[in-house]
């Protein structure tokens, strides 16, 4: 399986590329892992409108880098918040759907269009918390690993008591 990991900005925080490469090194042995990192447009005043049309920009350039990749999820601070067995049962769907390819999808700060929240399968949350674009690129990372361990049977997940 293929995953691609589509992100506004770059890793810039000192020691989070590190954290990235890390996961991603794990994640390799069981799906290739690729990440486009997308330079996020410059937000001249807060107006509605002109954070709309930052938006839908946006939005056109993620769903052009998307290409004809129909399967890709975003993640988003109003989508389902998943334990550990929530993600490694997306990754058993993906599986048994035959499904090669699946995006997962970190916006800018002004988050997704309209568009493209309708073209996705779905928004997925990493907490109820708000995390820096950053650091959640490098939690969804950890979490694609822990998934895929559960999925494979690896001991890295140890859940309950």
């Amino acid at each position: 399986m293929r995953i691609a990991l589509l992100a506004f900005g770059k890793l810039r925080t000192p020691g989070l590329r590190e954290a990235a490469d890390h996961y991603s090194k794990l994640i390799s042995p069981w799906a290739e892992l690729r990440e486009v990192e997308l330079k996020p447009l410059s937000v001249p005043d807060k107006s509605a409108a002109t954070r709309k049309l930052i938006q839908d920009k946006e939005g056109e350039l993620l769903l052009s880098k998307l290409g004809k990749l129909k399967h890709f999820y975003l993640l988003d601070e109003t989508g389902k918040a998943q334990p550990t067995q929530g993600w490694a049962n997306f990754v058993r769907s993906w599986q048994s759907e035959g499904i090669s390819e699946i995006a997962l999808c970190v916006g800018s700060s002004l988050g997704f269009s309209p568009a493209v929240r309708k073209a996705s399968r779905g928004s997925l949350s990493l907490g109820p918390q708000t995390l820096p674009h950053e650091l959640a690129r490098v939690v969804l990372l950890e979490q694609i690993y822990r998934a895929w361990s559960v999925v494979k049977g690896h001991p890295y997940h140890n859940e309950g008591s």
